[in-house]
Order: structure tokens, then C-alpha cells, then sequence
């Protein structure tokens, strides 16, 4: 009860902390290849609020990163700098400035779908991540899940094969972790099932050097200790007592997909 006490209060703190300044997963290098996450991102002419716009990128619009500002903007719990950046518009090449957060932490393409992974809002106090679906540039499909801005250090956005799961043609693996000592680590599998994604309950693992964790992890069919047709998702957590006595619990949970539907055996 007191570790959990103390890990309330430390999240709280870095919250804090971490809302004066850049969060480090909007940090885009120079010279790099992104896509705007927010539809009808504003292009100014300088680096605030104040400025001019004198454009706006539909989602998915491929932007050139050519400077980081110094000026840092802050609006709930997103925090980035401003980017000058260049882009081609019907077919002319532009160019100015805008906000990092709204652009997409990763993306990916497959089967003519393009997939975006980004912050893409302030939702109960919590950074809310979002991965969007895309055909010929359009919308399609949504799902987020929400984090504490402590844990936007690194961001992970990759395919994982299909894993053994009849229907399902490929897994998105979106995540997000911190390299500190009692910061959530977060993990959204997706399932792609012809033209729709379908979302497994998000995973979230966490560790104060040893005296306490909690780990969350999926076995796939086609995992060691995977079982056909049947995703198992197991926990393990330990707490140490006053007399440090580690104290383990385990336990898991199985998960079904059917009919284009994730259901919990």
C-alpha cells in the first residue's frame, strides 16, 4: 500500500515536470519525412499562436522537417515545438510553420490503407494516443487509448505478422515507455481483419527498481506456449514486505477472435 502511495505521488510530481517542457516523443530530426496525424493542421507564417495562417495540411499530408524553433507550445497535456517545415501542395512546394504535436508519431502502409500512431488530444487529465486508418486519404476508422504524459519518452509503431490468428492479415504494435524507474509502459495490439481494425485490451507493464513490478504481456498461437486459436494474455506482479519477502501473483486471462470480434473466453 505504501509503494503504491509513493508511485501515485512520484506520477503526480512527473506529470508536473513534464508538461513545462517538450515531451521527447515529439522530437523530429531535421531532414525527416512525417505525416500530419490532425486534419486541417494550421500552417503559420512564424512559430505561435499569433502568427498568420497561411495554410492548412489535410491528415495524412507528407511534411519535410526542416528546422525545430526554439518555442515550445504547450496545450493540455501535449507539449512540442514548432517546426518549419516544407511540403507539396497541388503540386507546388511550400513551406512554414507548425506545431509537432500534430503530427504522427509513426506510420505505416499496407494493402492500400495507410495507418498513423499520434497524440491527438487532452482527455481526463491524460494524453490521449490515437491510431487512424486511412483509405485514399479519407478517415475510416479510429482507436485510442489514454497515457500520463510521464510516459512519453519513446514510441514504438511496427508490424508484427499475423501471429498464428485465423482472419487476421497482419498486428499493429503501437506502444509507448519511459527509461525511468516507475513509469508505466503501455502496448496496444491491433489486429488487422480485411478493412477494419480490431483492438485487444491495452497492455501496461511497470517496475520500481526491485521492490516492485507488475508486467503485462500477450502468447500468440504462434508464440513459445502459444495455443491454437486462443490468445492468452498473462500477469505477473511482485511486491516486497518490510521484511523484503518478495510476494508474486500470477494469473491470466484467455481471448478469443471470431467474426471479426475479440471476446474474452
Amino acid at each position: 500500500m505504501i509503494i503504491r502511495l509513493v508511485l501515485f505521488v512520484f506520477f503526480g510530481i512527473s506529470s508536473f515536470l513534464f508538461a513545462q517542457e517538450e515531451q521527447w516523443v515529439f522530437l523530429f530530426k531535421e531532414n525527416s519525412s512525417q505525416k500530419v496525424l490532425i486534419d486541417k493542421t494550421n500552417v503559420r507564417a512564424e512559430p505561435n499562436l499569433q502568427s498568420p495562417k497561411v495554410d492548412s495540411l489535410d491528415i495524412g499530408q507528407v511534411v519535410k522537417i526542416t528546422q525545430k524553433t526554439e518555442q515550445v507550445l504547450s496545450l493540455g497535456k501535449r507539449s512540442a515545438s514548432w517546426y518549419r517545415i516544407n511540403y507539396t501542395k497541388e503540386g507546388e512546394t511550400k513551406s512554414g510553420y507548425t506545431w509537432g504535436a500534430n503530427l504522427s508519431l509513426g506510420y505505416r502502409t499496407r494493402d492500400g490503407y495507410d495507418f498513423l500512431f499520434g497524440a491527438s488530444a487532452t482527455e481526463q487529465d491524460e494524453v490521449k494516443l490515437e491510431i487512424v486508418m486511412l483509405k485514399d486519404k479519407q478517415s475510416i476508422q479510429k482507436i485510442s487509448f489514454n497515457v500520463g504524459t510521464e510516459s512519453l519518452t519513446s514510441v514504438a509503431f511496427k508490424w508484427q505478422g499475423n501471429k498464428g490468428i485465423d482472419g487476421v492479415s497482419d498486428i499493429l504494435l503501437a506502444s509507448v515507455s519511459s527509461e525511468a524507474c516507475g513509469i508505466p509502459s503501455y502496448e496496444q495490439y491491433i489486429f488487422l481483419s480485411g478493412d477494419k481494425m480490431v483492438a485487444l485490451p491495452v497492455l501496461m507493464s511497470v517496475a520500481d527498481a526491485d521492490i516492485f513490478y507488475h508486467s503485462e504481456e500477450y502468447v500468440f498461437p504462434n508464440d513459445k506456449g502459444g495455443v491454437k486459436g486462443k490468445i492468452i494474455m498473462k500477469t505477473e506482479e511482485m511486491e516486497k514486505d518490510e521484511k523484503d519477502k518478495e510476494h508474486i501473483k500470477k494469473s491470466k486471462k484467455v481471448y478469443l477472435f471470431k467474426d471479426g470480434t475479440v471476446s474474452q473466453l
